[in-house]
């Protein structure tokens, strides 16, 4: 049986990753748990390294398409807007 999530279950979800990665202790938790299960790589962000995730495939008749650019940088970053940039 698929679930189709609605904005209201991604807005919640968000919620919830966000507040375990607002706390340090958390964060590492989330990190650590992640990983434990040997089906990814966790590689998390700090003020002074920031990971860019590659597209494993592009669409190359939209390479000229601005809006198709700005989708696969948003995706590439995570949608990461740091306003403080580190020393």
């Amino acid at each position: 049986m698929t679930h189709l999530a609605t904005r209201e279950d991604t807005l919640a979800l968000g919620a919830k990753l966000g507040a375990k990665l607002q706390d340090k202790d958390e964060r590492a938790k989330l990190a650590d748990s992640l990983a434990a299960t040997g089906e990814l790589t966790v590689l998390a962000d700090t003020p002074d390294t920031v990971h860019l995730v590659i597209p494993s495939s592009v669409d190359a008749s939209k390479v000229d398409d601005e809006a198709y650019l700005e989708e696969l940088g948003k995706r590439a970053l995570g949608s990461c807007v740091y306003h403080i940039q580190p020393d």
